[in-house]
């Protein structure tokens, strides 16, 4: 677990430095339908309530096909993935509580993040026209289809890329939350709804620590962090590759014991520094990061929806932390110096952490004869207004505009979102000559996503492929689908992806280019 978190970091810093997809990104399984989201009405009668039982079991069976040795030439084996994994879900109801626990069960999830096997715990009060959450959930805020500007309360998992739906990825959060539907007679705020949520902690974004999802571009990044540490570690007097040769004779210098046990521990702690920064050390990782479960990483919110005529429309107010991690490059020597003296470091030393964020957001969704409309808007504001502080992220404008529309041939969907991003100051950036926090973005960065689904055989098969084109970085992903219902709660799916790139040395998804794949699975509803 600590090894993936550590690669992790630097994963989202470099992403934060501007390699990374814009927030919730989304496309392939998010659009269209979410097939599987029902499992079945198993339910018994117990203590003046219903008690539901449900879940799925599947594996899918994914093979590579677009690879490359280590010296980048093409290789003829496909390798392959077998992924199992299920879920179990309860859920008990009255007329005045309910109590729902959806457990989650896969390779990744039992081996690294085994806090995840609890995916959601909610606990649910009814009273009059209040509803009182509490428990490890997931929210989501925005009018958006899956793709959302103003959704910020739980973190996205990317250990498989964006290829999971948008709720599975998310990661959920112990959190309350409080609803207050307004009566439908009450003026002109009937039928509307406020919403506050309040978060004891944070969780950051997560990245696969190894195998194909891990960004090639970390590794420019830690190979810069690695020598910084090997240069302080010289500095400090210590060969950190021979720390145990020198160890004799920096202690025989030494004059009191007190002195060598000093030199003795630095040139410990020089090697374990060394080691960990070229292992993935699970030890570096817990100084690295600092400790989000502290009451200062707390998230809150609040939020208003309601209807106009035929407009829905809302405002909300985020504050909290920015998921992805930000660093303070100024600091990393002071960092390897504290770890030399005491083997540790304190939050206070790290040069890791996540900006302090507040977020002004607008969602509306409207329909205009055939067509539906989406749109979502926000302001994100951190503590670098000026734009000049390498540390933090610049303040920055995203949106969300969509529409989706039934084509009049066979059963056609056509849902297509633009998602975008414009940082401000954005020509601030860099311009004290050190590495910032946003080195290589872009001042605009946008995205169109299209997703065309069908239904052949009275609903029994599904075809459907979604694309998504970045602009500025002229990355192109393709990813078509067909899902076969067999039987009640039994269906086959294949799907595939497709990667490319126009310009090598603007694309976002470097390195990620040879993951074309062919997958094939099977899933049970019960």
């Amino acid at each position: 677990m600590k090894k993936i978190k550590f690669i992790g970091l630097f994963t989202a810093a470099l992403f934060t430095a501007g390699f990374a997809f814009a927030d919730d990104f989304d496309f392939g399984d998010d659009f269209g339908s979410d097939f599987g989201g029902d499992f079945g009405d198993s339910s018994a009668s117990f203590a003046g309530g219903a008690l539901e039982v449900n879940g799925e079991a599947q594996i899918d069976f994914r093979a590579y096909f677009d690879d490359e040795d280590e010296y980048g030439l093409p290789v003829d084996e496909w390798k392959t993935d077998t992924t199992p994994k299920g879920k179990i879900n309860l859920k008990y109801s009255n007329s005045a509580v309910s109590a729902e626990a959806k457990f989650a069960f896969s390779k990744d999830v039992l081996e690294n993040y085994r806090e995840d096997v609890i995916d959601e715990l909610t606990l649910e009060s009814y009273l009059g026209n209040f509803v009182v959450q509490a428990g490890k959930m997931k929210v989501v805020w925005g009018k958006g289809d899956k793709l959302h500007a103003v959704d910020n309360f739980n973190a996205n998992d990317y250990t498989d890329f964006i290829i999971p739906d948008y709720i599975d990825r998310r990661i959920a959060e112990p959190m309350i939350r409080v609803l207050y539907n307004v009566p439908k007679d009450v003026g002109p705020f009937s039928s509307s709804r406020f919403e506050l949520v309040w978060t004891p902690t944070m969780t950051a974004d997560r990245y696969a620590a190894s195998g194909r999802w891990v960004p090639a571009q970390v590794a420019g990044l830690k190979s810069e962090l690695t020598n910084k540490a090997g240069t302080a570690i010289v500095v400090q007097g210590v060969n950190a590759g021979t720390a145990n040769a020198e160890l004799a004779g920096i202690m025989a210098s030494a004059s009191t014991d007190e002195q060598k046990l000093a030199a003795k521990n630095k040139a410990v702690n020089a090697q374990s520094l060394y080691t960990a920064m070229l292992s993935n050390s699970s030890s570096l990782a817990d100084n690295l990061y600092p400790d989000t479960k502290q009451l200062k990483y707390m998230q809150a919110g609040a939020r208003f929806t309601t209807t106009t005529g035929s407009l829905d429309w809302g405002l909300s107010y985020y504050v909290g932390r920015d998921k992805r991690a930000s660093f303070d490059n100024s600091k990393i020597d002071s960092f390897v110096s504290t770890y030399l003296s005491k083997g540790s470091a304190d939050d206070d030393d790290k040069f890791i952490d996540y900006d302090f964020l507040q977020v002004f957001g607008l969602e509306a969704a409207k329909t205009f004869g055939a067509y539906n409309f989406r749109a979502e808007g926000a302001y994100n504001l951190t503590k670098d207004t000026a734009g000049d502080d390498p540390k933090v992220h610049n303040n920055s404008v995203g949106w969300v505009f969509g529409f989706d529309r039934d084509l009049p041939l066979s059963e056609l969907n056509m849902n297509v979102q633009f998602q975008g991003k414009y940082i401000l100051n954005h020509d601030k950036i860099n311009d004290l000559g050190v590495l910032d926090t946003e080195s290589g973005t872009f001042e605009n960065d946008n995205k169109v996503v299209v997703n065309i689904s069908d239904s052949w055989n009275h609903g029994k098969v599904k075809p459907e492929v979604s694309a998504v084109y970045g602009f500025q970085h002229y990355d192109l992903i393709v990813m078509p689908k067909i899902t076969w219902y067999v039987s009640d709660g039994l269906e086959f799916c294949a799907k595939g992806m497709y990667m490319a790139s126009y310009k090598s040395d603007k694309t976002e998804f470097e390195g990620w280019h040879n993951n074309g794949f062919v997958q094939f699975g099977a899933k049970y509803t019960f």
